[in-house]
């Protein structure tokens, strides 16, 4: 049994189920899957400078809103467009949009958890995708995954075409400037945190250096279904998604068009852009806000990888690790806080050479627990006004 066969009948949502059952008449050169809770039918103009394209528009909204009517306008001009099928097992509708494109909207007739809140939504949408590329509907090997907000760039779908050996895609992005000056300068001042971020962990030497947006992303179909897909998270969804696929196969920026992403202040969920910049905006002063980690977190992260890299092997001690980082105690008492002896214990009993004791530790050492290596790092080297 493939994985993709395994996931799709073990563990893909409901209506995946009912679109593999299917008989579907039309098929796509590529698939995009878009999460909707309160937007305008601006959504469906992405499409319009592509050809043979699906949108897959997943409507929901949470059960702590009790009304759907958030959806109310996107839902009637959806059922302006001319309906080509119906899967009402699925509570799904294919309708056509101009240029052989269609979209498949689904909506389950009851809120979603709010706690899995826009994982599900993207789950229930991708997992839809890879049903029909399953059955040959889909032509393309990626899984698009955006957000209404945002705006895709002509060479969108095109990027794919040089990016054949990765796990999954991570576009370029760029933040549309608000009008506000303030909020402007607030928008600016968070890409330069995010980008600060992922360069820091590129010149340590960590393969997790890469940003983790929802509206930026693709993932190869195979990749999506060995890590079962989107986890049910109301938030960060994005970021656990590609940590796992990162250690199924490299994640690639691809040379093209940024996206544009909407700046826009939102409480929809507890982190990202909007409530990144609700929490800048709160602020008296700009200027002077100690927002990008030290240097030094992202040094003794490097101290820790080039042991790991030359000198790592199944048999490694932890006094190893403590006297490689003497001048760096700090990293070793956050890796031992992170469970470091606990690891050595288990590639000394799995590891049968160094090059699966450095994979080994790659994947115990993930952007997950690299992120918060960096977090305990702070409370030594506190966060500073302007990026190393």
């Amino acid at each position: 049994m493939s994985n993709v066969h395994k996931y799709l009948t073990r563990y893909a949502e409901p209506e995946a189920r009912e679109c593999l059952a299917t008989t579907w008449s039309e098929s796509w050169e590529q698939v995009l899957v878009i999460p909707a809770y309160g937007e305008s039918p601006a959504v469906l103009e992405n499409l319009s400078q592509y050809r043979k394209t699906l949108l897959i528009l997943v409507l929901n909204h949470p059960d702590t809103d009790t009304s759907s009517e958030a959806n109310d306008a996107l839902r009637e001009h959806l059922s302006t467009l001319t309906e080509q099928q119906r899967i009402r097992d699925a509570n799904a509708s294919l309708r056509q949009l101009p240029e052989e494109n269609h979209v498949l909207a689904v909506e389950r007739p009851a809120p979603l958890p709010a706690k899995e809140g826009v994982g599900l939504a993207r789950k229930i949408g991708c997992d839809i995708a890879l049903a029909l590329h399953a059955r040959g509907h889909v032509r393309g090997d990626w899984i698009h995954c955006s957000d209404a907000d945002a705006k895709l760039p002509p060479d969108y779908f095109e990027a794919t075409k040089t990016a054949k050996t990765g796990a999954a895609l991570t576009y370029p992005f760029t933040h549309l400037p608000p009008i506000d000056p303030r909020e402007r300068a607030a928008i600016a001042l968070y890409e330069r945190y995010l980008q600060s971020y992922v360069d820091g962990l590129r010149q340590a030497g960590s393969p997790y250096a890469f940003h983790t947006i929802g509206s930026c992303i693709a993932v190869n179909f195979a990749a999506y279904a060995q890590v079962r897909g989107f986890p049910r998270r109301a938030a960060g969804e994005d970021f656990y998604l590609l940590n796992k696929i990162a250690k199924q196969g490299p994640l690639i920026t691809p040379r093209c068009t940024p996206i544009s992403l909407s700046a826009r202040l939102s409480q929809r969920v507890p982190f990202g852009t909007g409530p990144a910049l609700t929490t800048l905006l709160s602020q008296e002063s700009l200027t002077d806000i100690r927002y990008f980690y030290d240097p030094r977190c992202f040094k003794a992260l490097a101290a820790v990888l080039s042991y790991v890299e030359n000198y790592g092997s199944p048999g490694t001690q932890k006094d190893d690790f403590e006297k490689a980082l003497r001048d760096h105690a700090e990293a070793f008492i956050a890796l031992e806080r992170l469970g470091l002896a606990e690891f050595l214990a288990h590639a000394k009993k799995q590891c049968s050479d160094r090059d699966a004791f450095v994979k080994q530790f790659h994947q115990w050492l993930d952007g997950f627990k690299t992120l918060k290596l960096i977090h305990a790092l702070t409370q030594h080297w506190p966060k500073v006004t302007a990026p190393g």
